[in-house]
């Protein structure tokens, strides 16, 4: 890792993803100086209770540091302590913070000291399933965990890439007092087809619009003459990104050397309007909002700047 020097980590690590819930509202409340500490000094206090527990940061995109352990122990003890922490001791100027944590443990593999793989989508995954003020882990993760020292319960099930089954999902009680309370039914759910219409997404670029729609194949984006976008740009990789639709979603998935970003337009949902950067990882797109190739949103040239609009057919 950079500035960390050489780490000596197995195969199997755990990867955690820690973020700074309500990012967009804080940013419309208190304004983007005030905001932009509280984000700051909250990723700070995360990455250094992460150490305290063995951790180790990856990077910090935005709202969000992604971390990585050795142990389950180790990464199941600093998030508690991180949401322990928030709880009671607020940032820059008295601001109270949210936080949302997930980690999965499983194999994994290093591209320049950088972690990536099925691990890290699934961890991925995890975290964006997770509510504010909460710690979330994959079943298979946690439930050797020692039971007098951690209580865990039922979250929900999630469909990940490449998994032919849906993954159970528990949560970690970081709060004794909490231990008790009912877990929401549509938690307890386990996830189905989707009964609503098929999704459909047009991409925008240079004066051309591009219709995908849900059942087809993969839409690959990049420098590559076999792309279904051919984008003329040395920012651009030669199969940098795809498109796929997957169990009523619309996935986005970076494979490129110098990242994907991604910026929805602001609205009701806690991640719209925030700018995230993708490298060798994926999300989902809802709405209508642009994509950086290679480059951020507002460095971005005409050629490495699509728009797209997800709904329903």
């Amino acid at each position: 890792m950079p500035g960390q020097g050489r780490i000596d980590y197995p195969d199997h690590i755990v990867i955690m993803f820690a973020d700074v819930s309500g990012s967009t509202q804080l940013y419309e409340r208190l304004g983007d100086t005030d905001a932009h500490e509280c984000i700051s000094q909250s990723l700070q206090r995360i990455v250094q209770h992460a150490q305290r527990h063995q951790g180790h940061l990856v990077e910090t995109i935005g709202d969000e540091a992604m971390l990585m352990f050795a142990r389950v122990e180790d990464a199941t003890l600093a998030a508690v302590d991180m949401q322990k922490h928030f709880f009671s001791s607020p940032v820059h100027n008295g601001h109270f913070m949210k936080i949302r944590i997930g980690y999965h443990f499983g194999p994994i593999e290093y591209d320049e000291g950088h972690p990536f793989g099925d691990t890290v989508n699934v961890a991925a995954r995890v975290a964006s399933l997770c509510e504010a003020g909460r710690i979330i882990a994959t079943d298979a993760t946690v439930t050797d965990l020692d039971a007098t020292e951690f209580q865990l319960r039922p979250y929900q099930t999630a469909r990940v890439k490449g998994k032919s089954r849906p993954i159970r999902v528990r949560e970690v009680i970081w709060d004794r007092e909490d231990a008790t309370s009912l877990v929401n039914a549509t938690q307890m759910t386990q996830l189905t087809q989707i009964d609503s219409a098929p999704l459909q997404v047009q991409l925008y670029y240079l004066g051309k619009v591009y219709d995908l729609m849900a059942g087809q194949a993969a839409f690959v984006i990049g420098r590559g003459s076999q792309c279904d976008l051919i984008i003329d740009s040395n920012l651009a990789s030669r199969a940098h990104a795809k498109i796929e639709f997957r169990w009523g979603e619309v996935v986005l998935i970076d494979h490129s050397t110098n990242g994907t970003f991604v910026e929805a337009q602001k609205g009701k949902r806690e991640s719209d309007g925030v700018s995230l950067r993708l490298h060798r990882r994926e999300t989902t797109l809802q709405g209508v909002g642009k994509i950086g190739i290679g480059t951020s949103i507002d460095k971005a040239s005409e050629v490495n700047l699509l728009g797209f609009k997800v709904g329903s057919q």
